[in-house]
């Protein structure tokens, strides 16, 4: 019970800025969305996040698939004449998240971000080999991630800002753990915690103000433009773009709703110290996919004189469209806890 109450508080972020920064419950984009605002003059924020991610089931494509079907009929592994010897039943994954924000001018904040990853992933044998299930489980710290956004355009009723960055491959690539097959074997792509590549991003964010609504939007994009990595891979680019509007239904209580289009292309290149017939999670090929998630998130925030501006907020986000590239398992949901408190 503990562990699931734990895991429902999936995000917080205390910060240090002036005190009329937050002065309504939706000043700031859905607690999803990151890089949504600048600082002024010599404002610091530090932050901290613990995001969680359920997934179980397995996709083909857009379409479900048994796990039995994975390890008996032909499919992606071996030119689609092979099928695997595992199969992914569930995936859980953590991720606490630490960043800091410092604004030398009123137009340009600096940011940087690292975050530690804990993910645990249950499989299941094929039946010649006796069908059990078994965990497998990865930690450690991924990606740091630099970046800055310059402001455009700064009123009342609108907001917009460009932000750019680098993300450095301080994750580690090299995971090991105790599997069927051995003690010390290396697990899949997903179960490491970083890309090993220096991956650059720019994003454009808008935020619209009438009146007790806002409307925002926010275009990320995540390209590879580098070499593989030293095991020979590396991952496609990334588009995540989300577009929001919120509520303000009295001065510390909001509501907003989202909309998600993310597309990870397809891996260039393998590691070729997996042995992709072992499961689709070891399998290049099946790495890549196009989703639209929607997120329902509601905001509040305290003006009592005891820790004022504390801002507390929650948003659930749930998949309405899947397709995968080849063999994948499927995102069940995402709640999003989080705490932000100004000084």
């Amino acid at each position: 019970m503990f562990k699931k109450i734990t895991t429902l508080f999936i995000l917080s972020s205390c910060y240090y800025a002036h005190s009329d920064e937050i002065t309504v419950a939706d000043d700031h984009a859905p607690i999803s969305i990151m890089s949504d605002h600048m600082h002024k003059k010599n404002e610091f924020m530090f932050s901290y996040r613990l995001s969680s991610m359920i997934m179980s089931g397995l996709s083909n494509g857009t379409s479900s698939i048994s796990i039995e079907d994975t390890m008996t009929n032909p499919n992606g592994s071996s030119f689609n004449k092979g099928s695997y010897m595992n199969a992914p039943v569930s995936m859980n994954m953590s991720m606490h998240m630490f960043g800091m924000m410092y604004a030398p001018s009123d137009y340009f904040t600096f940011l940087i971000m690292s975050n530690y990853q804990q993910k645990e992933m249950t499989q299941q044998r094929m039946k010649m080999s006796g069908g059990a299930r078994f965990n497998i489980n990865s930690h450690g710290f991924g990606d740091l991630l630099l970046g800055g956004m310059f402001g455009i355009k700064n009123n009342k009723n609108l907001k917009m800002h460009l932000g750019f960055g680098l993300s450095f491959p301080t994750g580690s690539i090299s995971k090991k753990d105790q599997t069927p097959t051995g003690s010390n074997k290396k697990l899949g792509y997903s179960m490491q915690n970083g890309s090993g590549t220096y991956d650059p991003y720019i994003l454009l964010n808008i935020l619209k103000n009438i009146d007790k609504i806002k409307y925002g939007a926010q275009f990320f994009f995540k390209f590879r433009p580098g070499d593989s990595n030293k095991y020979g891979y590396k991952y496609g680019n990334f588009l995540d773009t989300n577009i929001w509007t919120s509520y303000n239904f009295i001065h510390f209580f909001s509501s907003s709703l989202k909309i998600s289009f993310k597309n990870l292309n397809q891996m260039k290149g393998q590691d070729d110290q997996l042995n992709s017939r072992m499961s689709p999670a070891m399998d290049a090929g099946n790495i890549g996919y196009t989703k639209v998630l929607l997120g329902l998130g509601f905001n509040f925030i305290n003006k009592n004189s005891f820790l004022n501006n504390q801002r507390f907020a929650i948003e659930v986000i749930k998949p309405i469209y899947e397709k995968y590239n080849r063999i994948q398992m499927k995102q069940d949901f995402k709640i999003i806890l989080g705490l932000q408190y100004a000084l």
